[in-house]
């Protein structure tokens, strides 16, 4: 009994979920006048970047700066939108897995790579070590780029299907560069926010970093209480590094339009950090910054550090 009641209580809200994102203007989405979008079904929730022109990388002086974040100007041409959260497990497995999996059955604490399961499905509880319900709110994590390109090119088609794509538009990884406008939203110092990023209390309020383990955070959720940038993205820093479109090389010299960065090389671009408990350098952390670059090979599958956040912006295409 108890299971079938803890799978209902799964269906309602996801039930419940769905029927919240309902009232969303498909037409005005299309236009590029809505300020949210929340995918139907999916129930990943958008919101509107513009267009517009910023100085991507950094300056020489600002803190925990690397040689690879030489300062360029970058014009973003055209408006897209971006997943307000890091992708969450509920939007990836509805989308990913079977309709009638049996995701209470499911009860390993970390769940086999070939199912594609986060580490932290069903984390465990601290004090009784059972497992949890199933972390729908909690990034997807352990993440290879090919797997998280798979979910945008399925959710592309799905929406293809429902004619709900803005002409020329999919659903696809951000470019770095558009990652970094969006992080900013209009700023221009190493953070979205003028705070005393020294303070661990100020960055808590805008991130979530490890603390001496490798265990992520929800998003999006009633507990979740971090501050959005000025665009209403959450969580840009720290949780899980993002995935970007681009292969990881220097930076073109001079003023650029809609780059794409390098057409080919080993890594692929991850930003904003993750919960990993890197040491504080000169009261900073050396990811959680709007400029910080990193990067691992496409395929990487077994690292929790690994997640992503979708846009629906312009297709483009990049070296493989």
């Amino acid at each position: 009994m108890k299971t079938h009641t803890t799978r209902f209580a799964t269906l309602t809200f996801l039930m419940v979920t769905a029927a919240a994102f309902a009232a969303d203007d498909e037409a005005a989405m299309k236009k590029f006048t809505a300020p949210d979008w929340t995918v139907p079904g999916v129930g990943m929730e958008m919101k509107l970047i513009p267009a517009g022109t910023f100085t991507m990388g950094s300056p020489q002086d600002e803190i925990c700066r690397r040689d690879d974040e030489v300062q360029h100007e970058v014009t973003i041409s055209k408006p897209f939108y971006m997943a307000a959260f890091e992708c969450r497990q509920r939007e990836f497995y509805k989308l990913m897995m079977p309709k009638d999996y049996d995701y209470e059955l499911w009860t390993c604490f970390r769940g086999p790579l070939h199912d594609g399961a986060a580490y932290t499905y069903r984390f465990p509880s601290v004090k009784s070590g059972a497992p949890n319900p199933v972390g729908w709110t909690y990034p997807m994590d352990t993440l290879s780029w090919e797997r998280a390109v798979e979910f945008c090119a399925k959710l592309t088609a799905v929406e293809k299907q429902a004619g709900r794509l803005p002409e020329g538009y999919v659903y696809r990884l951000p470019t770095e560069a558009e990652w970094e406008y969006a992080c900013r939203a209009g700023t221009k110092g190493p953070y979205s926010f003028d705070e005393d990023y020294s303070k661990s209390a100020v960055m808590q309020k805008y991130t979530y970093f490890g603390d001496g383990g490798y265990y992520t955070f929800g998003v999006g959720d009633t507990v979740s209480k971090r501050k959005p940038n000025a665009w209403g993205l959450h969580d840009m820093y720290g949780n899980v590094w993002e995935w970007c479109l681009d292969w990881h090389g220097p930076y073109e010299a001079g003023k650029q339009t809609d780059p794409k960065g390098t057409p080919e090389g080993k890594e692929k671009i991850v930003r904003g950090g993750s919960c990993a408990p890197w040491p504080l350098v000169d009261e900073a952390h050396p990811y959680l910054r709007c400029a910080a670059r990193y990067s691992f090979r496409p395929g990487t599958d077994y690292l929790i550090v690994l997640g992503f956040r979708a846009v629906l912006a312009p297709e483009v295409q990049v070296g493989k």
